[in-house]
């Protein structure tokens, strides 16, 4: 509807008298507010200190004081986002150094893990090696059971003894080693968490090869 056909509809309105104040303050306000500077200068402000007899160096002073508080609070604001800004910084370098030693403690558990696994197949071996000898020894004795007794079969019989010693000193160094290794920390919660043995057995406490 044009301004005019909107003046033509209100000039037919009927307004009760009990209305009439309400309706002039409310077309006051609206007036008001159409017309009323968004801002003023220190002009204005000095101006309308003169009609409310404030002399002037007073107005002055609260402008001063408005602009040191408006100061102060754009400080504070700058201050506040500083502070979570080194906040969030704060929080990120956390994360960055937490991820880092989370990907630095699963690559040495992994190490750690393969060291474990790599000693117990060393013992392993030695210990297959350990049966072989043992082995070996039973059929040089079978097989010299028949002969006479003389240096040449005491000697072999003597050599294989050797090595059956021998082989059964490196498998207790072997699984001496392992199960020092298992026990120390964090190889033996590792070891734990990778269901590995807590320990080998020692010669003295294999009853069978």
């Amino acid at each position: 509807m044009s301004p005019s056909g909107r003046a033509r509809e209100s000039s037919r309105t009927h307004v009760a008298y009990d209305d009439v104040n309400e309706l002039i303050a409310t077309a006051t306000r609206l007036m008001q507010k159409d017309t009323a500077p968004e801002t003023l200068t220190a002009e204005d402000l000095r101006r309308i200190g003169a009609e409310l007899d404030i002399p002037a160096r007073y107005v002055d002073q609260a402008l001063e004081a408005l602009a040191r508080r408006r100061e102060a609070r754009a400080l504070e604001a700058r201050a506040r986002e500083a502070r979570a800004c080194q906040r969030a910084l704060r929080l990120r370098r956390v994360a960055w150094v937490g991820a880092v030693l989370l990907g630095l403690m699963a690559v040495a558990g992994l190490v750690v893990r393969n060291g474990l696994t790599s000693s117990m197949a060393d013992v392993a071996r030695q210990r297959a090696q350990v049966r072989n000898v043992l082995e070996r020894r039973e059929s040089l004795r079978a097989r010299q059971a028949s002969l006479t007794p003389g240096p040449e079969r005491d000697a072999e019989l003597s050599g294989a003894d050797n090595r059956v010693s021998v082989e059964i000193r490196r498998y207790d160094e072997r699984a001496a080693s392992f199960n020092a290794a298992v026990m120390s920390f964090p190889a033996g919660w590792i070891g734990r968490w990778s269901g590995l043995p807590a320990s080998l057995p020692l010669s003295s406490e294999v009853s069978t090869w």
